[in-house]
């Protein structure tokens, strides 16, 4: 996340009333998979010891384990013997988490502060949406490295059941970058109606407070769903009534921070196939009933 886009999220977190000073120490959400738990270690406030970098390297820890220094529990969904490389996946991006966690970790010889502080890596895997075509997983968590505020852990992965691999969302379309540009306008309406019936009302704040907090959430918005990869990094194909429809379209997952501040979580935007059906890569269109031109 920017510098700027951090700056938005703390003035619209700030009370009108109050005018406290925003804190500048709120965590910065992971991006996604593999990356997210690689540049995780570098968000850290605690040095990272020599005994945990050297442990690190000699192989991966369980996926459950408690110890006085350090807390790692992570769950995976029950998925079918035909998406093995989905769990293998899921396993992957766990692992990898699990050694930035314990390099990360902090020297209580160095740092006596953090003693009698168990440091949490948490991760739970669980299947979002299941259809025919595609599994969607949700990755939800923590990790907990002695900063100021745990690291939240927010990302999908969404796993294509016909060639048995994982896809983004670019890989979905002939014309990624106006399929984007598609989803990111119907997003960026879709935010900021919602943003907009929590903005603060009259007597919460000046008028001028108020307006400032709309231009400010507004900002974020717009930053937020640049038709860009990595702000469209985290989706969702949507499930029907029943596995065997095609589905019913996607859904868009921002993580705290990208288009509002903490306070407000996890943003989601669902769209229809409409929207983006006639950038679909043909051999997705049965996947979401979409019809093939003859």
């Amino acid at each position: 996340m920017s510098a700027r886009r951090l700056c938005l999220a703390c003035l619209l977190a700030l009370p009108l009333v109050a005018c406290q000073p925003a804190p500048t120490n709120d965590p910065v959400p992971a991006k996604s998979g593999v990356e997210a738990q690689a540049n995780a270690a570098t968000k850290v406030a605690a040095p990272v010891s020599g005994t945990a970098r050297a442990a690190a390297g000699t192989g991966v820890t369980g996926d459950h384990v408690a110890t006085r220094r350090y807390k790692i529990d992570i769950s995976y969904p029950a998925l079918g013997a035909d998406e093995a490389p989905l769990l293998a996946m899921l396993h992957k991006i766990a692992n990898a988490a699990k050694r930035e966690f314990m390099q990360a970790l902090p020297d209580p010889k160095q740092f006596p502060e953090f003693a009698d502080r168990q440091m949490q890596l948490l991760i739970d895997f669980k299947v979002a949406a299941h259809t025919s075509d595609f599994v969607s997983v949700r990755e939800t968590g923590m990790q907990d490295t002695g900063g100021a505020h745990p690291l939240p852990i927010d990302s999908t992965i969404v796993y294509d059941a016909q060639t048995h691999r994982t896809v983004t969302l670019d890989d979905l379309f002939a014309q990624s970058d106006a399929a984007r540009k598609a989803l990111a306008d119907y997003a960026r309406v879709e935010l900021t109606n919602k943003m907009m019936a929590q903005a603060p009302k009259p007597g919460e704040g000046s008028p001028e407070a108020i307006k400032e907090w709309k231009t400010n959430a507004k900002q974020m918005i717009d930053e937020g769903t640049e038709p860009t990869a990595q702000n469209f990094a985290n989706f969702a194909v949507r499930a029907g009534s029943s596995p065997a429809d095609a589905s019913p379209g996607l859904t868009l997952i921002f993580p705290p921070y990208q288009v509002a501040p903490y306070v407000y979580g996890t943003q989601t935007v669902d769209v229809p196939t409409r929207l983006f059906a006639e950038y679909l890569k043909p051999q997705y269109h049965a996947a979401f009933d979409v019809p093939t031109a003859n």
